[in-house]
């Protein structure tokens, strides 16, 4: 069995699409039935802002992040750990790859987070992982679909960006790929033309040119730290692109947006 780790980070409108979503986990069910070690880690964004519409509950980002009262965090703990997790679990399953669905306050806790500011209520930032769950699962067959929410010092639950929670996985792990699939191409110079490389130097230019905003800066900081952390490749895809995942796991470079 592969001794390395693949972290796979699913998110977006890719979710809210069945079609999508099943695409995904096709393309995935192979790779975890030849033995490699993969770690699935999911978003909800639209799922989540669905949910807090219906109870009249107030969503707004910042930098973004989600602001995230206590109100809301209820919200996000239910859709994340309930219905999103559990609907990838299902078509992991159907696809005959046993699946166990977990969050990050599984474990030890699996993550452990603090709050990252007033302003921003319960979101938070990972502060350690012990991935000792994940080994355990995917030693006695499973897949583990993690959903991102972790525990702080109180035994309280924190809101994490998916892509936050996915990068510190993939570093905790020292994977040999954590790959970013969401709804977009990858990153998009000024032009909106397709980078196929970036570097720590480029990133920080186009974030202060403000070419990298919004929710890619969370993507983009979430492979730095990864690679930090001793991940060896870290990559942002496009997840509506057929057969995009094992098409980069089998060396295609024409996809998506390679980080260094």
């Amino acid at each position: 069995m592969e001794t390395s780790y693949i972290v796979i980070k699913f998110g977006g409108h890719t979710m809210t699409d069945p079609a999508l979503r099943d695409a995904f986990a096709r393309d995935l069910a192979p790779l975890a039935r030849e033995g490699r070690r993969c770690v699935v880690v999911h978003g909800g964004g639209p799922q989540i802002s669905s949910l807090l519409k219906r109870l009249d509950i107030p969503s707004r980002f910042e930098e973004g992040l989600r602001v995230t009262d206590d109100a809301a965090m209820e919200a996000v703990e239910m859709v994340l750990s309930g219905q999103v997790n559990k609907e990838l679990v299902g078509a992991f399953t159907r696809l005959g790859v046993p699946s166990t669905g977990l969050s990050g306050r599984d474990g030890d806790p699996l993550l452990l987070a603090r709050m990252r500011s007033p302003r921003f209520g319960r979101v938070g930032d990972v502060t350690r992982v012990n991935p000792a769950i994940l080994s355990c699962l995917i030693e006695a067959g499973y897949l583990p679909v993690v959903a991102p929410i972790a525990e702080d010092e109180e035994g309280g639950a924190l809101n994490i960006n998916a892509d936050t929670a996915a990068g510190a996985i993939a570093g905790a792990l020292q994977a040999e790929y954590f790959v970013l699939m969401s709804d977009v191409p990858g990153v998009l110079d000024a032009d909106k033309k397709l980078l196929s490389t970036l570097t720590r130097a480029d990133i920080a230019e186009l974030k202060a040119k403000g070419v990298i905003t919004g929710g890619m800066i969370p993507k983009v900081d979430a492979c730095l730290h990864a690679l930090d952390m001793g991940c060896q490749k870290a990559l942002i895809l496009n997840g509506a692109e057929k057969s995009a995942l094992r098409r980069c796991l089998e060396g295609d470079t024409n996809l998506g947006t390679m980080v260094h």
